[in-house]
């Protein structure tokens, strides 16, 4: 990281991000060109191992870059504002928190997988509200991708306002 003074290093900091942010970009690799992919995300800590569950169509694009090639960088950002500065452009800046990740995505085919994967995720975008037993015939029909970061790293410039 070039700019060191702005990495975040506290877990604790790390995972309260995690929480607020509703929106992961997945990077696959392919044949021409990269294919970058926002989605909502639930997730686990395995102590300092960061575990995200996506869902979405059990085939597409996605499906088909992750079989070929299980390699993802994930991005997370939020907390924008811009950092007002007197009249030279120079003196403005941009506030925000950012998370890059690299791991593995994997295609979870097991039925509990699956439902442990989208326990998660309802629970991570429906914050405490209620939500029935996701019925089997959903569960089958389904593509529910685990990736797990092998690294990440957070990075923030906070606003003055906010210190």
């Amino acid at each position: 990281m070039r700019r060191k003074k702005r990495q975040v290093t506290d877990l604790t900091a790390i995972k309260d991000f995690v929480e607020v942010s509703q929106i992961v970009r997945i990077a696959m690799n392919g044949e021409e060109y990269p294919y970058v992919v926002p989605v909502n995300f639930g997730y686990e800590w395995n102590e300092d191992k960061l575990i995200l569950f996506v869902h979405g169509a059990s085939e597409g694009e996605k499906i088909n870059r992750i079989k070929n090639d299980p390699k993802v960088s994930v991005e997370m950002d939020g907390n924008h504002q811009l950092i007002q500065g007197s009249m030279d452009a120079a003196t403005y800046s941009y506030a925000y928190q950012s998370l890059i990740g690299f791991g593995q995505a994997e295609i979870l085919a097991d039925l509990a997988d699956k439902r442990h994967a989208l326990h998660r995720l309802m629970a991570h975008a429906a914050k405490g509200q209620p939500f029935d037993e996701i019925p089997e015939k959903m569960l089958n029909r389904t593509g529910v991708i685990k990736i797990t970061l092998n690294s990440y790293t957070m990075k923030e410039n906070l606003h003055p306002a906010s210190k």
